[in-house]
C-alpha cells in the first residue's frame, strides 16, 4: 500500500469514529493543547514546537497551489456550465419536460440527545439500522420508486448537539408508503416506539412535488442533490440501464421553463 492510499485509509477510517461535529470548537482546542503538552514532552522540543507552523506551512502551500490550479488540478468536481435534473426522458424533438414527472422529498432528521454524541450506548446500532435502511431502498429502487439521497448534512446552528439530515428523493408517495412498512424500516421504528434508546430523537417533513411544480439548476457546482442520482430507465423488455438525472440547459433559461410552464409568463 502506497503512502498515500494509506493516508487515504486512515482518513476514512478516523471519519467513521470521529468527526468534527462530534465536539465543539471549545473542546476540540482543549483536545488540541492535551497533544501538543505530549508532544512537547515525548518529542525533542525544538520538534514538537515547530509542528504547528509545519502544518499552516503546508496549508498555506497547499493554498497558493490549489488557486494556480482551479477546475484543472483543483476542485475538479465542479460540472462546469449550467445543468439542471430531469427525471424524464426527452420527447422525439430531444426536449426535457419535467412537466411529465411529480418527485417526492422526504427530509429525515436525527439528533443523539445524549452528552457522549455517537459514542453513547446504542449509538453504532441505530448508525446500523439507519445504513439498513439506506441499503434496502437501493436494493428496491424499481419496486419503490427510490431514486437517491445526498449524505448526511449537518446543522452546526444547534449550539447543544448537532443534528443529522438526509434529503431523500422517491418518484411517488406510494413508494415511500411501501418502504415504510418494510421489514427494515419496521425494525427502527418498532425499536424507536419502544424507547429502546430514549435519547434519540428523530424528525421527517415530506414533500410532494406534483408534475410541473419543481425544477432545479446547477452552474459551476458539483453534482448534488436531485442532480446526483441515476435512475432506472428500461432500456428493453428484459434489461434496465442507469439513467443520469442532468441534462444541460440554455443560459437563458427560467424557472418556469425548466417546469414546463412557460405558458405561466403570459
Amino acid at each position: 500500500m502506497s503512502p498515500q492510499s494509506f493516508l487515504v485509509t486512515a482518513q476514512q477510517v478516523l471519519g467513521e469514529l470521529l468527526e468534527p461535529n462530534d465536539f465543539n470548537i471549545s473542546t476540540w482546542m482543549a483536545m488540541g493543547a492535551c497533544v501538543m503538552f505530549l508532544v512537547e514532552r515525548f518529542l525533542p522540543h525544538v520538534l514538537g514546537g515547530w509542528l504547528p507552523f509545519a502544518y499552516l506551512g503546508y496549508r498555506f502551500v497547499k493554498m497558493i497551489v490549489d488557486t494556480a490550479r482551479l477546475h484543472t488540478g483543483s476542485y475538479t468536481s465542479l460540472i462546469t456550465g449550467r445543468w439542471t435534473a430531469t427525471l424524464s426522458a426527452p420527447n422525439e424533438s430531444g426536449v426535457i419536460d419535467n412537466s411529465r414527472q411529480g418527485v417526492v422529498l422526504f427530509i429525515l432528521g436525527a439528533r443523539i440527545n445524549h452528552p457522549l454524541g455517537k459514542l453513547s450506548p446504542g449509538a453504532s446500532d441505530i448508525n446500523d439500522a439507519l445504513q439498513s435502511m439506506w441499503v434496502e431502498a437501493e436494493a428496491n429502487r424499481q419496486k419503490w420508486g427510490y431514486l437517491g439521497r445526498t449524505e448526511a448534512l449537518v446543522d452546526y446552528s444547534d449550539s447543544e448537539r448537532t443534528p443529522t439530515f438526509w434529503l431523500t428523493y422517491w418518484r411517488d408517495l406510494k413508494g415511500l408508503q411501501e418502504f415504510s412498512h418494510s421489514a427494515v424500516h419496521r425494525f427502527g421504528r418498532d425499536n424507536y416506539n419502544a424507547r429502546k434508546y430514549p435519547y434519540m430523537g428523530i424528525m421527517h417533513e415530506t414533500y410532494h412535488a406534483p408534475q410541473g411544480c419543481w425544477e432545479t439548476l446547477y452552474e459551476d457546482f458539483p453534482r448534488w442533490g436531485l442532480g446526483n442520482i441515476n435512475y432506472l430507465v428500461q432500456q428493453d423488455s428484459n434489461q434496465l440501464k442507469a439513467g443520469s438525472t442532468l441534462k444541460r440547459t440554455s443560459r437563458v433559461s427560467t424557472m418556469l421553463g425548466r417546469m414546463g410552464q412557460d405558458k405561466l409568463k403570459k
